[in-house]
């Protein structure tokens, strides 16, 4: 136990291979952006004393970007400002990983997931939201009404010896295809209603295109533990690897992660984008939008984006459930070492931003569903303007369809479905996408791959105290 805490502690020492990550996503999100939402007078609920400037790490992304647009333009707390750091995902990580491990007063409030809540929690970096909870307003109960959450989304945020809940989901996933129907048509292939990863190879090599400029598949490639390692680790559980055996030995080395890593290099090498290794979502989100593009295998948030108004292939996207799929969610938590007057207004603004009023602004703003919140209350995929989109009833059968408690076929000694919930994932994560991508562009053999990823996760076994 000793060395995992020294492990967690050391966290703020792993920018050096995150950073490495973020490269490419810089290149696409253009760094970091800062936006400043001044608030004019209005009511007094949520309103925490004059002069307050709430600091929020915020995750760049089309739905937080519409947060912080609507923010602007519709929150109203007396003598608050909110200021967001716009930031790519693997910088964000970063930076709320320093932070919250040397206790910095950089931010007020984190965007983070459910990883980060399974080591926050216990060592302090996360304010624990309960007793701001315990003390709403009748009005504030009614619009955030816990009661309507997915259980499985507060259960991921949540402390699992008291239930105290430290952050507030403000999005949720799960994981999905989504193809382009017409695309699909021009080759005379058909997706099947559950498709196979080997089915998914045929499609996609059937639809490419290189002379007419069409991707047959796109998925992430930049390495990154969040980034390529979102998809990969969902496609080793499918074709039934794992990490660890339940005596913490590592699993790399098998015919079944062999598989998988064989399977993600065909797919990308025979059917995928031309830089396969500096994709993030964002680039394939760009793609996907272009109409240039088969098949997508991402998070089922982005369904929104494609059938955004001004989408190329709004109306002409399919979506079907994946062999093994992701659970995560976007929440926001409080800077532990932030002023008392500064938590009151930040837990107000995440009420707000978090609430059933905030899904029903969202969707009066912008009635095509791109700026609302998915995946994480009943009730938005109940209102009549939601349920009818096309994407809305698969992400509630892939929300449905994961355990995150157990995300492989054989009995395993973690937790975490495209992810290990141990700490020390954050490098060993980065790690194994290093050599996957070193893989896919041919600078190492699969052997070789394995051999150092095989080797990476014994380390962490046997330095995590994971190994007796």
């Amino acid at each position: 136990m000793k060395k995992r805490l020294v492990s967690l502690l050391l966290v703020a020492a792993m920018c050096g291979s995150l950073a490495a990550c973020s490269s490419s996503d810089s290149g696409s999100d253009a760094g970091s952006d800062s936006q400043g939402t001044e608030t004019e007078e209005g009511s007094e609920e949520g309103a925490s004393g004059d002069g307050v400037t709430v600091s929020i790490a915020m995750l760049n992304n089309p739905i937080c970007s519409k947060l912080a647009d609507l923010t602007e333009e519709y929150y109203e707390a007396e003598g608050v400002t909110i200021d967001f750091a716009i930031l790519p995902e693997n910088d964000l990580r970063e930076k709320a990983n320093l932070e919250a491990s040397t206790g910095g007063t950089t931010y007020d409030v984190y965007f983070t997931g459910p990883y980060e809540a399974n080591y926050w929690i216990n060592y302090g970096w996360a304010e624990n939201l309960q007793p701001y909870i315990d003390k709403m307003t009748d009005e504030q109960k009614a619009s955030l009404d816990l009661d309507d959450y997915f259980p499985s989304i507060l259960d991921s945020v949540s402390d699992p010896k008291t239930g105290d809940l430290y952050a507030l989901p403000f999005f949720g996933e799960a994981s999905f295809f989504m193809y382009n129907k017409e695309l699909l048509a021009n080759a005379n292939v058909e997706m099947p209603d559950n498709p196979t990863w080997d089915d998914i190879y045929e499609i996609a090599v059937a639809v490419d295109d290189e002379e007419a400029g069409i991707t047959g598949m796109t998925m992430r490639g930049a390495p990154g533990w969040g980034m390529s390692g979102a998809p990969f680790v969902t496609m080793i559980n499918a074709m039934g690897g794992k990490f660890y055996d339940m005596d913490w030995n590592a699993t790399v080395d098998t015919k079944e992660q062999r598989a998988a890593w064989e399977m993600y290099k065909k797919i990308l090498r025979d059917a995928g984008q031309d830089d396969i290794i500096t994709y993030t979502y964002n680039e394939c989100i760009s793609l996907m939008n272009s109409g240039k593009c088969g098949i997508w295998y991402d998070a089922t948030s982005n369904g929104p984006n494609l059938e955004a108004e001004d989408s190329k292939i709004k109306g002409k996207v399919g979506y079907v459930q994946s062999p093994s799929g992701w659970l995560w969610n976007w929440g926001m938590n409080m800077n532990p070492n932030t002023t008392d007057e500064k938590k009151q207004a930040a837990f107000d603004f995440m009420v707000w931003a978090c609430s059933k009023d905030y899904v029903a602004l969202s969707l009066e703003v912008d009635p095509s569903g791109s700026a609302t919140p998915s995946g994480v209350r009943e009730s938005t995929y109940e209102l009549d303007e939601y349920k009818e989109f096309p994407y809305a009833q698969p992400t509630i059968e892939a929300l449905n369809s994961v355990d995150f408690n157990h995300p492989c076929k054989d009995d395993v000694p973690y937790v975490g479905l495209q992810y290990i919930a141990i700490p020390e994932f954050v490098e060993a994560g980065d790690k194994m996408t290093e050599n996957l991508a070193a893989f896919v562009t041919d600078e190492m053999t699969l052997d070789e791959a394995i051999k150092e990823t095989q080797k990476v996760f014994e380390e962490v076994a046997e330095e995590g105290g994971y190994k007796e």
